[in-house]
């Protein structure tokens, strides 16, 4: 056996009696220290040993090593109350049968492992480890409320082979929650639990049917408004199948040259290099079909371009009448959607600034990339992540803070205690670990 120091646990006041080293584990046998006092009436050198037996708590790894310590609690019957008891071991947590450092470990790692991964290297029970996480998360989540937005975002992310739900800021640029699913049910739970929810003006959304009902049904103040960027997408879908069409008329050559220039199509107008530019109109010019789609989705941008409701409308009506000859099937999911949401497409050109969910888009990306690093998380893992291991964006209000007051509470003014605003994750570190 690996000769190891007898202080090598660091525990005070245990007294290590045995060590017994196997392949993946090592084994301690320790004494627990004396009680001062009965526990129960408080009298000091009254009691007298009533029975023993050896207690498993895990600790710490050693060497890579998984750690048990063999703990002989003693049972003592006082002799002025006449009770037995079992004294309390110091810096052990009696719940889960560990150190209070392997339990403190554990809260940390399990944010950063998957709980397989926690479980095996420290010799718990990956149910243990998965309620410890929930502890801790829950306790972060009560020490970290994020203020309710005025312009609040909703969209969704794939993660761990399911759409979510995502909320955002979109005044401030934060993250503010990731539910499990994007069905009713789910969002609008989480809208009731919302405070200060009457403050919401606005709700970004794509066309996700739950949503609206969601929305219409918690936050029936608020302002519906579409993502521009999900309605101009379906209009780059519709082109693409026009596109897909030509492939039976065309070589094999021709068709993987056509696929290569698919991003081309897709470009706006404005943005085509004149290289580009030349590449478009040889299959514009060789399929009129393909420059009369092309042309109509420009038109649908252009549509975006508005300044007001009123021309917006109009620009919409002409744009559903002017369907290209033969092409009402390839639109028809456009126009099924417009005329579905139009009343909150058209609140777009209402606002006062743009509304959009470009920013829900941007947390999508780097929600996706902490995923792919993080391959075994489960979804609780992930969320937790990315809502409390990440730097918040928060604002003080304009007063100085009292050093006799909790950090979270500042200076009395005008007749109230104002506290700290947290905003939820802040983007610009939201990559950052």
């Amino acid at each position: 056996m690996t000769s190891l120091p007898d202080n090598i646990i660091c525990l005070p006041k245990y007294q290590i009696l045995n060590i017994k080293e196997e392949e993946h584990d090592l084994h301690f046998q320790v004494e627990a220290p004396e009680p001062i006092a009965c526990e129960e009436c408080g009298v000091e050198g009254e009691f007298v040993r009533f029975g023993k037996r050896d207690v498993a708590y895990r600790d710490l790894p050693i060497h890579g090593k998984r750690v048990t310590l063999w703990v002989i609690r003693r049972r003592y019957t006082c002799r002025a109350c006449g009770k037995t008891f079992r004294p309390a071991l110091p810096g052990m947590v009696d719940e889960h049968r560990m150190t209070q450092r392997l339990y403190s470990h554990v809260e940390k790692e399990a944010f950063n492992h998957p709980y397989a991964y926690v479980a095996d290297t420290t010799g718990l029970d990956e149910k243990t480890v998965r309620m410890i996480f929930r502890k801790k998360a829950e306790f972060l989540a009560a020490w970290h409320p994020f203020e309710t937005p005025r312009y609040l975002g909703i969209d969704e992310l794939y993660l761990n082979r399911r759409y979510r739900c995502i909320l955002t800021n979109l005044e401030e640029r934060t993250l503010l929650d990731l539910l499990p699913s994007r069905q009713q049910e789910a969002v609008t739970r989480r809208l009731m639990s919302m405070a200060n929810r009457h403050q919401v003006e606005i709700v970004s959304m794509d066309m996700w049917k739950p949503y609206r009902r969601a929305v219409q049904a918690v936050l029936p103040q608020a302002r519906i408004v579409v993502d521009k960027f999900h309605v101009v997408r379906m209009a780059n879908e519709a082109l693409e199948k026009i596109r897909k069409d030509l492939r039976k008329e065309l070589t094999a050559g021709q068709r993987r040259t056509l696929k290569g220039d698919r991003k081309i199509l897709l470009k706006r107008a404005h943005d085509i290099s004149d290289r580009e530019r030349l590449i478009m109109e040889t299959w514009t010019g060789a399929f009129p079909q393909l420059r009369a789609a092309y042309e109509h989705k420009e038109r649908f941008y252009h549509i975006w371009g508005c300044t007001n409701r009123s021309d917006a409308e109009k620009a919409l009506t002409a744009w559903i009448d002017d369907i290209p000859q033969g092409q009402q099937a390839v639109w028809k999911d456009l126009v099924s959607a417009v005329s579905g949401w139009r009343e909150e497409m058209l609140a777009y050109f209402e606002t006062d600034i743009p509304i959009t969910n470009a920013f829900t888009e941007s947390i999508n990306r780097l929600a996706k990339d902490k995923n792919r690093d993080g391959r075994g998380y489960s979804f609780e893992v992930m969320r937790a992540r990315m809502l409390y291991t990440t730097k918040h964006k928060k604002k003080s209000p304009q007063t100085k803070e009292s050093p006799f007051l909790g950090r979270a509470i500042k200076t009395y003014s005008m007749g109230v205690y104002e506290p700290e605003k947290n905003f939820g994750v802040d983007l610009s570190t939201f990559c950052e670990d």
